[in-house]
């Protein structure tokens, strides 16, 4: 019976899924101290991969992914590791198989093997927290582009010499769909800076420059999914990530706008939920994308 680990590598954390017999066993390994050094953090992952002997690996990071290469090019949130090929290292050092790629189209397969999007044909999924990220399944597939650098959701302009974004230019979907995005609409709003997790505390207060806040919010996300799903005809739109777990209210409010957005025909068929597995569901893609290879 083969073996097979999935890998979620964040800036905080590790998350493990491991499947040997039918049975999943998950972990969480805290990695901050040695996520700013290359050579601890390969160091690590060597000796984590070694401990689960497994067949084959799936890695979900977070950054765009050579697919022709391997290397880790671009990394808002993991600057230390950008130029590392984390495939090619552990292949060569632990003769064991590799697949890795973006966190987003990751954590969408992840919903599509385990979660909420079992049986679609089209499948997006936005994770909607420090930033704004974006997978797309197609028949069972990630679909990742030419390049490996699909479904950049977060980084389409839908404001000119709008907000700024993380990312350095202006005016991204990011820039106001994500927590930092709705620190920043709330603050403009009361000239008070709070974070999203107090924002959303004083809409369920009903206080009202958090609910105005929110509609913004809620305004740009849903402009976001109208986009989508006029380019990709979607049977189904998950989201997720720490503001929807901790005000599913979202779903609802999105689903009403996108009702009076979207054009009938690709209405018909749309389906807005949220994800299953939370933050969860990077490793169990990882473990899916190591089983998805299988011969």
């Amino acid at each position: 019976m083969k073996k097979y680990l999935g890998l979620d590598v964040g800036g905080t954390f590790l998350k493990i899924a491991f499947k040997e017999n039918e049975t999943i066993k998950t972990d969480k390994i805290s990695i901050k101290d040695f996520i700013e050094d290359k050579d601890k953090f390969l160091n690590f992952l060597t000796e984590t991969v070694d401990f689960y002997k497994p067949d084959r690996v799936g890695i979900a990071v977070a950054g765009l992914v050579d697919k022709k290469s391997g290397l880790l090019t671009n990394s808002p949130n993991l600057r230390a590791l950008e130029g590392l090929n984390i495939k090619g290292y552990l292949e060569k050092n632990l003769n064991v198989e590799v697949f890795i790629d973006n966190d987003a189209n990751v954590a969408a397969f992840g919903e599509y093997v385990y979660g909420n999007g079992k049986g679609s044909k089209v499948l997006v999924c936005l994770t909607l927290g420090t930033g704004l990220g974006g997978g797309l399944v197609l028949d069972g597939k990630i679909f990742s582009g030419v390049s490996g650098s699909a479904m950049e959701i977060g980084h389409i302009t839908v404001e000119k010499d709008g907000f700024p974004c993380h990312c350095g230019r202006k005016g991204c979907l990011e820039a106001y769909v994500s927590s930092y995005g709705l620190e920043r609409i709330h603050c403009i709003l009361t000239e008070d800076k709070k974070t999203s997790f107090e924002i959303i505390s004083l809409l369920r207060e009903n206080d009202k420059k958090a609910l105005e806040s929110f509609e913004i919010f809620t305004h740009y996300l849903s402009i976001g999914i109208m986009n989508i799903v006029h380019i990709f005809n979607p049977d189904k739109v998950l989201l997720s990530g720490g503001i929807v777990e901790n005000f599913p209210e979202t779903i609802d409010l999105v689903k009403s706008k996108i009702n009076s957005l979207v054009f009938p025909l690709p209405l018909r068929d749309l389906n807005i939920d949220a994800g299953k597995l939370g933050s969860w569901s990077g490793a169990y893609g990882a473990l899916a994308l190591a089983e998805s290879y299988s011969s």
